[in-house]
């Protein structure tokens, strides 16, 4: 069976990480399963490679309709069985059947962009679900909202629960590591992560600071809040001064491995997200052996299970007082982390790979069943 893969969506988002990672995975001793990665070569995809995997260039740019021509003459030239898009734009007149993966549906629940952007992405969002043959669904929460807001039938839709990176680990990969951390960036003794997004209003940042405040107030402990993500979330939430109290230290993006030790050092992570898709950050921060306050809106009570703290993500109160026993009882942080990696081995990319692969075989049954018809 020869797949394609549109791997031009690779970057250092939740979907790159979903690129690189499921691709590797699927590279692990599958005989059966020929890839053809289509790349960007001025953004190559990382350290994947396998007897199964052959990159392609492709010079077209996304959302562009050279694209579109692109893949109709290169699926016909590469004799592909199937298409699978890890995002939702997807090149449409294809002559093999598409698969696409659809990570949440926020634009149709929240806005995150100007009028007329969110209008063009809910007309991609509307033209995929029509057109794919089949679509993977990142949570059962996302396959749900398919079926409500798109009215995509249920048999047209798997869900596969994706994973954290294997850089997340509570197996600190240095000596000193902690050390490291104070002098890179300049994090205390005690310290409770936080999560700057560009989509800033559904990360409900405000609403996690807050309760910091709270429970710096509540508790007397001077804990540090350590900010990592790109500046938007945190600039939009106005001047310093607003939160005092809260020692804030922001870090900007960090490389995995960083992220990873920032989380296994900390006291706690804290996302009371309005809304996901399925929460990655949430998977991350536990996988590292991280105490995790979180909420319980969209796919995050399905992600976090018994692994985390979670409360209504306007709990002001409820978070805050989770934190402030995070804080002050060593205790009660043993016990979370041990909770949350015993949550956090449920999910692996082996598993994600294994399921998607499923897909692709059913899918293509299908399609031969049908042209024999």
């Amino acid at each position: 069976m020869r797949v394609g893969f549109d791997a031009r969506w690779y970057n250092e988002s939740g979907v790159g990480v979903y690129v690189v990672e499921l691709l590797r995975a699927m590279c692990a001793g599958q005989q059966d399963l020929e890839l053809l990665v289509y790349e960007d070569p001025r953004n190559p995809l990382p350290q994947v490679d396998g007897p199964s995997l052959n990159r392609v260039a492709v010079s077209s740019p996304k959302y562009s309709f050279a694209a579109q021509l692109e893949f109709r003459r290169r699926s016909r030239q590469d004799e592909l069985d199937l298409f699978h898009s890890p995002f939702y734009v997807a090149p449409l007149g294809l002559p093999c059947p598409v698969i696409v993966t659809v990570h949440d549906l926020i634009p149709f629940l929240f806005p995150i962009y100007p009028w007329a952007k969110q209008r063009l992405v809910k007309i991609g969002y509307r033209a995929a679900a029509r057109r794919a043959r089949h679509i993977i669904a990142d949570s059962d929460n996302t396959a749900q909202d398919l079926q409500k807001i798109l009215h995509v039938p249920a048999g047209r839709i798997t869900t596969v629960h994706i994973a954290a990176s294997a850089e997340y680990s509570a197996v600190e990969r240095e000596n000193n590591e902690f050390g490291r951390l104070q002098e890179k960036y300049n994090v205390g003794s005690s310290y409770v992560v936080v999560s700057s997004a560009r989509n800033w209003r559904t990360k409900n940042l405000e609403g996690a600071l807050k309760s910091l405040q709270r429970a710096a107030q509540q508790s007397g402990i001077a804990f540090q809040t350590v900010v990592y993500g790109p500046p938007d979330g945190i600039d939009a939430l106005g001047p310093a001064e607003r939160w005092a109290g809260l020692n804030l230290r922001r870090t900007g993006y960090l490389p995995r491995p960083d992220l990873a030790a920032l989380f296994r050092h900390a006291h706690a992570f804290l996302m009371p997200s309005l809304y996901e898709g399925f929460g990655l950050p949430i998977l991350e921060a536990m996988s590292s052996g991280c105490p995790v306050v979180t909420s319980n809106s969209g796919s995050v009570l399905e992600i976090a299970g018994k692994g985390a703290q979670v409360f209504d993500p306007g709990d002001i109160g409820g978070m805050a007082q989770a934190i402030v026993q995070l804080l002050q009882s060593p205790q009660d942080r043993r016990r979370w982390k041990a909770s949350a990696l015993t949550r956090a081995a449920d999910f692996s990319w082996t598993r994600a790979a294994a399921e998607t692969i499923s897909v692709y075989h059913r899918v293509h049954s299908q399609a031969v069943s049908n042209r024999s018809v």
